[in-house]
């Protein structure tokens, strides 16, 4: 076997243009840490969440006022309905950003990496029961293990800076309501552009998906290859 020096030079052997390097490499990048930026929810105000640091999103026409919507493009949802659990119950203002005892990714069975498994399946886990969760005031029931949907998302102006927004059980049925409604007008998720804002009659947040307009052409190649880069790195 021969060793060639890896000097930039093109005599390269010829199986390196034969593999997809990208997808070959994840298996280690997978844990650079570090990950896609998360959009926050909390208290009806949208902010991304990058490497620990928070920035509450403004308002493009008043600077100095926050967001009330966003403009982005649905890259990929997770077919799956995601579970977080938190043993000591999920706080608002703590556990944003802090990684929960027990999580699925697709719902079937805790992640590999969950640190505090709760059952073998999420099916029979008592906390993914209706009930399980009873609410500070008493007066509605729920469960201790929380449902959302994992999507990939990314400003409309800014399609190569994906982020992730978890949507919350109260925004499930709404999310799915709008896929129809997109399927009903022929276009797909990941070709237009959606404006998210809050359910202002809502006590917690709860998001509204409306259609903006079609991507064109260059818009939506650029997705095409932001989601297969998503695809290689298991989001």
């Amino acid at each position: 076997m021969n060793i060639i020096p890896f000097d930039g030079s093109k005599n390269l052997p010829a199986f390196l243009k034969q593999i997809d390097i990208a997808s070959l490499n994840s298996d280690l990048t997978s844990h650079a840490g570090g990950g896609f930026p998360v959009i926050s929810i909390k208290g009806k105000t949208f902010a991304v969440v990058r490497d620990g640091d928070r920035e509450i999103m403004m308002n493009p026409l008043d600077p100095e006022s926050a967001a009330t919507s966003i403009d982005v493009v649905l890259l990929k949802a997770n077919k799956g309905t995601s579970k977080v659990f938190y043993l000591k119950g999920y706080d608002k203002d703590s556990s944003e950003g802090q990684k929960p005892d027990c999580y699925s990714n697709d719902g079937i069975e805790p992640a590999a990496d969950a640190q505090n498994k709760q059952a073998k399946k999420c099916q029979t886990c008592p906390h993914n029961q209706w009930g399980s969760r009873i609410s500070e005031k008493g007066t509605t029931k729920g469960k201790a293990c929380s449902d959302s949907v994992r999507v990939a998302v990314a400003a409309a102006g800014q399609l190569n800076d994906p982020m992730l927004l978890r949507v919350p059980p109260a925004s499930i049925k709404a999310l799915g309501e709008y896929g129809q409604s997109l399927a009903k007008r022929g276009v797909g998720y990941n070709m237009v552009v959606t404006k998210v804002s809050f359910d202002i009659e809502a006590e917690s947040p709860k998001l509204v998906f409306k259609l903006v307009g079609v991507l064109d052409d260059a818009g939506w190649a650029e997705v095409q290859d932001i989601v297969a880069e998503i695809g290689r790195a298991h989001v």
